[in-house]
């Protein structure tokens, strides 16, 4: 088994949380790729002369905890699953290590480009307050009465940053996904998730190496993946996920708790 030391992650140059302000890349456009752990330290190997990795308090590994929201019938999770091109996600996420929380809208358009707006809170628990009522309101079609918390996605993230500072790549591992209704709880240790963030004319170097390692796209969401896991079937449909949800199951199988 891949373990975290394998990595070797301190090959990187290191690059600090204040060094990334300016490449936030709130508008982007986003591809994801799926694949197993043991892949990783290859990947990683090829990427350290054009990729800066964050590092904060000597730490290059990173906990987040997010609570995604949606309405009573999983309108969201539903637009998602049809195929709807213009579509939002309402989240609550924790950077652990950091004791930071914000609440965001996530939006991806019908030409492929997604926005992100953010407004710091307290707690996940808080969107019932004034502050994040008037900004789900102003910036989205629904009102915080309209949310319910509907699931948890812990994981963890090492973030790399290419030498132009034109692109972010997030590596996600470690997943659970724990239901908040059905209480059913599913670990993914053997999966990762790559997500390249990046501006849209810009090059991507490490396009080159997944191809080199036969990595192709596979765009699933984190939230759509947790819900088809972890809730009921009469509840939520999921055949259109059938095929990922195979594809993942013989990189990882599902660990339900």
């Amino acid at each position: 088994m891949t373990r975290l030391a394998d990595l070797k992650l301190n090959s990187f140059d290191s690059i600090s949380l204040s060094q990334m302000e300016d490449i936030r890349l709130m508008k982007r456009i986003d591809k994801k790729f799926v694949l197993p752990l043991n892949l990783l330290p290859q990947l990683l190997d090829r990427l350290t002369v054009d990729y800066d990795i964050q590092e904060i308090d000597g730490k290059r590994s990173f906990g987040y905890a997010t609570l995604y929201y949606d309405t009573a019938d999983y309108e969201m999770y539903r637009a998602h699953q049809n195929g709807k091109l213009n579509r939002l996600k309402v989240r609550t996420r924790e950077y652990v290590d950091s004791n930071l929380c914000f609440l965001e809208i996530k939006r991806k358009s019908n030409k492929g480009i997604t926005k992100k707006i953010r407004i710091s809170r307290k707690t996940h628990e808080s969107i019932q307050e004034e502050e994040s009522s008037s900004f789900l309101s102003s910036n989205s079609p629904y009102c915080s009465r309209s949310l319910e918390g509907k699931l948890w996605s812990l994981y963890q993230r090492i973030t790399l940053v290419n030498k132009e500072k034109t692109e972010r790549l997030t590596i996600d591992h470690s997943l659970c996904f724990r239901n908040r209704y059905t209480g059913k709880s599913i670990s993914l240790p053997e999966l990762v998730i790559i997500e390249i963030k990046k501006n849209q004319s810009s090059y991507s170097p490490v396009m080159n190496s997944l191809n080199q390692l036969r990595i192709r796209p596979k765009g699933m969401s984190k939230y759509c993946l947790g819900v088809a896991l972890t809730e009921n079937p009469e509840k939520v449909k999921k055949n259109l996920f059938k095929a990922k949800l195979l594809g993942i199951n013989k990189i990882t199988p599902f660990q339900y708790e």
